[in-house]
């Protein structure tokens, strides 16, 4: 599947790309469906940057959430995230020009998935973990 089929996947199931989606730049790489994975890539922007500088951490988290929330729905669940915790492995900086989500589905039971993720630099070192708890709008 191309970028544009994974929106009109979407944008047909009545989720389109959010905003921030659009805002960071985001870019589908590969959809799973049999291992409940997606994975996507993200530019890194010198306006993402703190002081020191280092990509802030709302960032980070925005990265593989939008992409927990984007595989929901073509896992055909439209989901809101309950909770999302986060480990910080590894800083990016002004050396990783991208870096790559990827999320899958753990587990489901009802209207609750459990979702975790992994972003890694683009040398493909493993920057940081999440997990998420996700619950189906009805």
């Amino acid at each position: 599947m191309t970028e544009e089929n994974y929106e009109d996947v979407l944008a047909n199931n009545g989720m389109p790309v959010p905003n921030v989606w659009i805002e960071l730049e985001g870019e589908f790489v590969e959809f799973d469906k049999e291992n409940e994975s997606l994975k996507c890539k993200f530019p890194v922007r010198e306006r993402y940057f703190n002081p020191l500088p280092t990509t802030l951490g709302g960032i980070i988290d925005s990265w593989i959430d939008i992409t927990m929330g984007p595989l929901s729905v073509l896992l055909g669940q439209k989901s809101v995230s309950r909770n999302f915790s986060i480990k910080y492995i590894k800083p990016v900086g002004p050396s990783t020009s991208y870096v790559t989500a990827v999320a899958w589905r753990e587990s489901t039971d009802g209207r609750n998935s459990v979702f975790k993720g992994e972003l890694y630099l683009d040398n493909g070192e493993l920057a940081a973990i999440a997990e998420s708890e996700l619950v189906e709008i009805k």
